[in-house]
């Protein structure tokens, strides 16, 4: 199952918690991505992915 860990938005603070951009506060980088509380959750990885457009140069 994905976490908050995987998803573009999260940014980590340290090895427990994170920010999301999209929601403005801190989460918990193992919470499950099914528990987003708005539904924002977009993975970090694919060919739709901001993230992984970035290791491509």
């Amino acid at each position: 199952m994905p976490t908050c860990q995987d998803c573009r938005f999260y940014t980590a603070i340290d090895e427990i918690k994170g920010e999301c951009f999209s929601l403005g506060f801190e989460v918990r980088g193992k919470t499950d991505s099914k528990k987003c509380p708005e539904r924002a959750f977009r993975p970090n990885k694919g060919p739709k992915s901001k993230k992984a457009g970035a290791a491509r140069y």
